[in-house]
């Protein structure tokens, strides 16, 4: 059974684009992704990126904050008028089916007017599809740079744990945080987060000048199979 409702806007929103957003949500566990632009008035506006949220499957969440200039805003509220993305609200598709994502477009502006459309199944309006392509494609350079900063972050926490577990060891010597160091170590090493770290050295994306001794397998691998002593 499908459940759908047409394009019923015409008009194009009145005011300042105050507000954006695109979404994606998965069932099973597969979690939820969105971006945000929030330009509320009298406050510098901001991008927000959430990726993997309650994703059981793939590498810890990822939520960052960007501050951005009023031009992003004026180029965003540009592009969706161009395109008339205001023509989407009310769209809405609910098909039975198994699996899959919902996805949704958010807008919202000084008038007060709202844009707002949603659709879970395979019947899509081409025109909602290419709507969530252009607003996924305009935050995109905020999404890499999120992807960037958490691994960055999260290969300096690493290479921190296994300093600290690699001088220990060397000195016989116990400290407090071996056994959530140690645990620590061992989920990023045999989950995908170490391989797509290394996958990124090998590609030459990290910064030059990143201390990441962790990234070798070989040293990573011996120390924590390596008898406490």
């Amino acid at each position: 059974m499908i459940m759908a409702s047409g394009l019923l806007c015409c008009k194009s929103p009145k005011g300042d684009l105050t507000y954006c957003s695109y979404s994606k949500a998965g069932s099973a566990g597969l979690g939820k992704d969105y971006c945000e632009l929030i330009a509320d008035v009298d406050s510098v506006p901001k991008v927000v990126v959430a990726m993997r949220l309650g994703n059981r499957f793939e590498e810890p969440e990822i939520r960052a904050e960007y501050p951005v200039d009023k031009s992003v805003v004026d180029s965003l509220a540009a592009l969706l008028k161009e395109r008339k993305v205001y023509k989407l609200d009310g769209y809405s598709l609910d098909e039975a089916i198994t699996g899959g994502y919902a996805y949704r477009i958010y807008m919202e502006y000084s008038s007060g007017e709202k844009v707002n459309a949603r659709w879970y199944g395979n019947n899509v309006k081409d025109e909602a599809v290419s709507a969530y392509r252009l607003i996924e494609g305009f935050f995109e350079p905020w999404r890499k740079k999120a992807f960037e900063d958490e691994r960055i972050a999260r290969i300096r926490e690493m290479e921190e744990r296994f300093d600290r577990l690699s001088a220990a060891y060397k000195k016989h010597k116990d400290y407090p945080l071996r056994e959530e160091d140690t645990e620590a170590l061992n989920r990023y090493m045999f989950t995908h987060a170490w391989q797509n770290d290394y996958e990124a050295d090998e590609r030459g994306e990290l910064p030059a000048d990143l201390k990441r001794g962790v990234l070798s397998q070989d040293a990573l691998y011996n120390l924590l199979s390596e008898p406490w002593k």
